[in-house]
Order: C-alpha cells, then sequence, then structure tokens
C-alpha cells in the first residue's frame, strides 16, 4: 500500500507499513505493544519503556502537530493507496488484523483472536470482539465486515487494491460486474464471518492487515448520499475521531473516548488530545517552523542536512530509519517506442544511481535489486547490472536508435526539493543517450491520478513494504494483473505471471525464495524498470514527543504517542 498502491512517506511515492520501537538522542523509545489473552479472546495492551531524560510516565493530553506538504489523496479505505492517506486513516479505522510493532507478524484487531484456518487453507473464520462500537455509536457486526468486501469489491468504488484481495472467491466477479455480492465473504453468526478463498494463499493474513481492509459501518457509510462523501466524512472504530479537512490548510483529528484499547495500566488509548497536520507549504518552510517550535516533525531539507548533523543541539532530534522501499525509473511499455527491451536495458546501464546518492548527501543505499535488503530474498545484485554508459550506447544502437529518440518525452514525478534535484540530473544523463525528456512535478494526488491510470511515459515511482512478503513487491507491481493501478510501467511476461501465481500459494514461505529469486533477475533482464536506491529516511521530532517511527515508513505510532506537556511548555513558553 507503500503506494501501498503501499505508499513513499517522505518524497511522494505509494504505499504504508506498520509498527517498530525505534530510540533517539532526546527521544523516548515508545511503547510496547504486547497481547494479553482474556477470557473473551486477546486484549491489546501497551507497555512502556525506560526514559533517560524529561518526564517517564505517559501523559494524557496534548495535541501533535504533524506536517504534510500535500493534502493525502483520500480518506477513504478503498482509496488509501499512499503513505500520506494511511498516516491518517489508520488513526480513523481498525481492520480485523494488523501488524505487531516489529512490522512482521499479524496480529489481531477487530478480531478476538487469529482466525481458525480448515478446508487445506482455503477457509479463514473470524471471531469479532464484541462491544467494539463506531465513533458515532454504532456497534460492530458481521454485517460490517461483508459490507465492507462488497463495497470494496464494487466496481463502482473504483477501489485501487481491489486486486490485493482477489484471492478471495467473488472479489473479481463483482469488480466485473458478473455478481453484487462476493460469494467468498460470508456472515455465520452476528460476530462471526467467513473467508473462502479459490486456493490456498500464503499471503491473504498479510493483505487483510492493510487499509483497503479498514472496517467500515454498513449503516452509516451506505447512508451517504455519495460514496465519494466517506472521504470528506470519514468515520470507523480507530483512536482518533475526524474533525475537519481544509484543503491545503490542515487536518485535524480528536481522540475517541470510547476506543477499545487500553495500555498494561488499565488507561484507556491514545494518550493525545489530538493529532493536526499542518499542510500546503514545502519542506523548507517546514524546517523553518520546526526550529521555530511551530510544529513537532518535519523532513530534513538536502539543502540543510549538513547543517542540521553539524548541530549539535538539532542534532539530537534526529530521528531515522533504512526503509523497505525503493526507487525507480521507468518507462510505459503500452509506449512506443518503449515496447523495445533493448532501449529499457540501455536506460538501466546509462543510469549512474551512485551520483544520484550523492546529490542528496548519501542518503540511501544504492539499488540493483526490486527487493530492499530487510525483504527476505534479498540479493544485492540480482542481474549483475552495473553503470555502464558505453553499454548503454551499444543497446541504444542495436534497438535502432544509436542517434538517440526522435522527439522529446514527458516524465511525471511528485514534486519536491530531492525528487527535483533526482530527475534534474536523470535528465542529463538521459541526454547523454539521446533521449530528451520534460520533466513535469506536479503534486502527489495528480501525480497518482496520472500513473495509475497507466497515462504516463515515463515516471519516477517509489515503492514501499506493505507486509514482509516478496510477493509484495514481485506479484504486485509486475503481475499483469496490477496493470496499471500498481503495475505501473504496464510489464507483462506470462511467464511470470504464471510463476508469482504459483509461488503465492506455496504456504512455506522460505521454499518460495528461490523463486521469487530467479522472478526477480527476469524482470530486471527484461528491463522492467531501474531501481535507483533505497531511502535512508532521517527526520527531525521535537523533544518533547515520545512516538515509534513505523519500520516501514517515515510516519508515527500514534495510538501510545504521548507529549511531555511540562517540556513543551518550557521549550515553547506556550
Amino acid at each position: 500500500m507503500g503506494r501501498l498502491t503501499k505508499f513513499t512517506g517522505r518524497e511522494g511515492g505509494r504505499k504504508r507499513g506498520r509498527l517498530k520501537k525505534l530510540a533517539s538522542a532526546g527521544v523516548a523509545a515508545g511503547l510496547l505493544l504486547v497481547t494479553v489473552v482474556t477470557g473473551c479472546g486477546s486484549q491489546n495492551v501497551a507497555t512502556g519503556p525506560a526514559q533517560t531524560q524529561g518526564a517517564t510516565t505517559p501523559q494524557r493530553g496534548g495535541t501533535f502537530i504533524n506536517w504534510m506538504k500535500d493534502d493525502p489523496r483520500s480518506l477513504d479505505p478503498a482509496h488509501c493507496g499512499d503513505t500520506q492517506s494511511y498516516d491518517i486513516q489508520m488513526n480513523i479505522y481498525d481492520g480485523l488484523l494488523t501488524f505487531d510493532q516489529s512490522g512482521k507478524k499479524v496480529i489481531p484487531d477487530l478480531a478476538a483472536q487469529m482466525p481458525t484456518i480448515s478446508n487445506n487453507g482455503k477457509t479463514y473464520t473470524f471471531e469479532l470482539r464484541k462491544g467494539i462500537k463506531f465513533q458515532n455509536g454504532d456497534p460492530l457486526t458481521a454485517d460490517d465486515v461483508v459490507y465492507t468486501f462488497n463495497r470494496l469489491a464494487a466496481k463502482s468504488t473504483a477501489s485501487e487494491g481491489e486486486g490485493y484481495f482477489s484471492m478471495i472467491k467473488g472479489m473479481d466477479d463483482v469488480n466485473q460486474g458478473k455478481a453484487t455480492t462476493v460469494s467468498g465473504v460470508v456472515k455465520k453468526g452476528d460476530y462471526t464471518v467467513e473467508f473462502n478463498l479459490s486456493a490456498p494463499n500464503r499471503t491473504f493474513l498479510d493483505v487483510m492487515a492493510l487499509p483497503y481492509a479498514f472496517i467500515l459501518d454498513k449503516k452509516y457509510t451506505s447512508a451517504l448520499p455519495n460514496q465519494a462523501d466517506l472521504s470528506l466524512k470519514p468515520m470507523g472504530t480507530g483512536p482518533f475521531k475526524f474533525v475537519s479537512w481544509k484543503r491545503g490548510q490542515e487536518i485535524k483529528l480528536v481522540r475517541n473516548q470510547d476506543y477499545f484499547m487500553k495500555d498494561a495500566a488499565g488507561r484507556r488509548l491514545p494518550y493525545l488530545d489530538g493529532i493536526t497536520w499542518k499542510l500546503g507549504y514545502d519542506e523548507s518552510v517546514a524546517f523553518l517552523k520546526f526550529k521555530n517550535k511551530e510544529q513537532d516533525y518535519t523532513w530534513i531539507p538536502a539543502a540543510d542536512y549538513v547543517q542540521v548533523m553539524n548541530d549539535p543541539v538539532l542534532k539530537k532530534d534526529v530521528v531515522s530509519i533504512v526503509q523497505n522501499d525503493f526507487w525507480y525509473f521507468a518507462a510505459n511499455e503500452k509506449v512506443k517506442p518503449f515496447d523495445n527491451k533493448k532501449l529499457l536495458l540501455a536506460l538501466e546501464y546509462g543510469i549512474d544511481k551512485e551520483a544520484l546518492l550523492k546529490l542528496i548527501n548519501n542518503r540511501g543505499v544504492i539499488a540493483n535489486g526490486i527487493l530492499p535488503p530487510n525483504m527476505p530474498g534479498y540479493k544485492q545484485n540480482p542481474a549483475g547490472f552495473k553503470y555502464d554508459l558505453a553499454k548503454a550506447k551499444s543497446l541504444m544502437a542495436e534497438a535502432g536508435y544509436a542517434n538517440g529518440l526522435p522527439g522529446e518525452y514527458p516524465v511525471i514525478y511528485r514534486q519536491s526539493q530531492i525528487t527535483n534535484t533526482l530527475m534534474v540530473n536523470i535528465q542529463a544523463q538521459l541526454a547523454k543517450l539521446g533521449i530528451k525528456v520534460k520533466l513535469d512535478a506536479v503534486p502527489f494526488p495528480q501525480y497518482l491520478d496520472v500513473v495509475t491510470q497507466g497515462k504516463a511515459t515515463l515516471l519516477l515511482g517509489h515503492w514501499a513494504q506493505d507486509y514482509p512478503d516478496p510477493d509484495d513487491f514481485l506479484n504486485i507491481l509486475f503481475n499483469t494483473s496490477q496493470i496499471p493501478s500498481n503495475n505501473l510501467q504496464c510489464y507483462s511476461n506470462p511467464k511470470v505471471d504464471a510463476q508469482l501465481n504459483q509461488l503465492c500459494q506455496e504456504p512455506d514461505l522460505e521454499k518460495a525464495i528461490p523463486g521469487y529469486q530467479a522472478v526477480e533477475k527476469t524482470i530486471l533482464q527484461d528491463g522492467a524498470e531501474v531501481p535507483l536506491y533505497h531511502d535512508k529516511a532521517e527526520y527531525l521530532l521535537q523533544p518533547w514527543v515520545h512516538a515509534q517511527l513505523h519500520p516501514v515508513f517515515p510516519y508515527f505510532y500514534y495510538l501510545t504517542a504521548w507529549i511531555d506537556q511540562k517540556a513543551e511548555k518550557q521549550a515553547t513558553g506556550k
């Protein structure tokens, strides 16, 4: 959903991830989620680690002043295909399952416990927690779960995430207009729902933890005059309630006083009174506002990176994470002349990735493959590629373009300081091959609208982990069935499709790894896209804010975040 159709956090790719304990100087390590088994099933609670300065006990109150450069694309889970939308939606809604703080294990959320699996791995039976209420007071029942998946599958909903759930019987039938309800999602009781798959699929529990599967209130959502209104008036079971969205200015959430989760001491979560995202200004302005203590979080602008890392005060406020993601450059293979394999491989050999990283203070790791370093099956250089300008020019000649391509080709990307810097350099590098490109820097929502409809000619893309399985990168990004919502370059190889479809049915991931590695090599040798680098994300967080970063994305685990209000008052004078 890292686009989640995963989702960039920092500079504008797509998708999202889950939670990880991550400590830094001046920032508390955060709170750890554990699962306590009770007579009514499992209950998620939190415990707090030791802290080196300031208050050591989580405090109730305070508002986290966050920031996003652009408005999110949507607050409707069916369209939660990017990190910006997910950062907000994760606080409003819950799913049947979620990931634990490591981001590697699926645990119950609205489900009372993990589902019972039967029918040779094709049937999953979920029991819901009882007593859960939506933020308007409506009770959560099995009807809401069934409704959520029928809505997700509906062609009229046009969800970018429907394809994640195509292993459920009837999902694609509804999406294609062959049925009106998903046959594989069945109510078995007021608090019992059965999911039936067409075939065993190892990734089913993973995708059930994605935001597309956040559960909606059937009564509330179906009564909306227009289904698009859910994005404007979102309502779920999550820890925070939606208040307002002033486009280009701010989004406000406040604590859900009736949220079902408690910490280990029995205190109701969340601790924060609310979260406010400031919108509509770039990272340079955000950095200044952070230094003026007007907001709690910011990116570090490329132009200010050296200054920050040499500043003894600001350096203490840096939090960092190596993301399970990758940036890539790609061409739409349905657009001539980019249906030429040799031309595509010329792009791979003709882009100097080390030069790109130097431009952004080496805040990344060179990507010669698709899978990131912390993903099972990772190989450093699966196809043996390396920068070779002479070979790139030779491939151009073999493709029939010894003197370069005729004309000029647009390349679309999300506008930011870093992406602007990268694309100006890539433009110059491609010019050496005789490829002229016109840079088209646009706001993130506009970028998504173009690329997910297959309308891009060339693009700078980004993908971050949805779930810890190579299927999330290889199947979601390169299976023909994912054109164009996730397979933005419209790459299609029937042999690759067959391998990917088979590999997801292998219940043992370790046994599937060699197959995924072979598929990755084939995709790279086909020139499907040019991997550039994996992010090393570094951000600034005010020292009075105690919050964990996700293990994949540069956003926080707000459920157990808290603010040392005394320290904040002393620092800001407010």
